[in-house]
């Protein structure tokens, strides 16, 4: 990183990794999607996204503190922007997972291509990263993941936990593509033991 440039601490972040893809592990940001009365959002503000994103590795330590130092010197815009990835997140969610169309990626797409360039890895593949960093570099990278995410044959395995309550997704990666609960142990179990119950009463 350039000297001169400030950074800021982050939060503690620990994201979800049952997704199969970084993009898809960025919709399980929320817990409990689906009920309202336990809806809780993982990514409360601009720090908080900026400490996920560096955890996941779409941002460098570097990079992070040096935008939750910039984010200190304009708040109002942070807090612009941690909304407007929020939307985005929540917009794309509802296209894959209800087959609808995903407005917001389509808005901001474009701004984030003009905001990127091209940069390969030796011996390895091309990759967008950002030009510069400003406060809008999570929304563009972001919006460069789900571009990605949405454009692979393996968004056809994309799944919702069937859970009715849980919201969480993931790529269905199995051999028979059955899987349906994010996690085994948890949603899995529990709906088990909830069926075991209706059975037993019912019987």
């Amino acid at each position: 990183m350039p000297k001169g440039i400030r950074t800021a601490e982050l939060p503690e972040v620990t994201p979800s990794r049952i997704g199969g893809d970084v993009a898809v592990d960025f919709f399980n940001t929320v817990d409990w999607r689906s009920d309202p009365s336990r809806r809780h959002e993982r990514l409360p503000d601009y720090r908080h996204l900026l400490a996920w994103l560096k955890e996941t590795g779409l941002l460098s330590a570097g990079e992070a503190g040096a935008l939750a130092a910039l984010a200190g010197e304009d708040p109002g815009r942070a807090t612009s922007e941690h909304a407007l990835v929020i939307e985005l997140r929540d917009d794309t969610y509802d296209a894959l997972a209800d087959d609808g169309r995903p407005g917001a990626l389509q808005r901001h797409l474009p701004a984030a291509h003009a905001a990127s360039r091209l940069t390969r890895e030796p011996g390895g593949a091309w990759n967008w990263v950002p030009a510069s960093l400003d406060l809008d570099t999570p929304r563009h990278l972001l919006a460069m993941e789900f571009a990605r995410l949405l454009t692979a044959e393996k968004v056809a395995r994309f799944h919702r936990c069937e859970d009715r309550h849980c919201g969480w997704v993931f790529l269905d990666t199995s051999r028979q593509r059955n899987r349906r609960w994010c996690s085994a142990a948890d949603c899995g179990n529990r709906n088990r033991v909830r069926a075991h119950y209706e059975r037993t009463r019912t019987g």
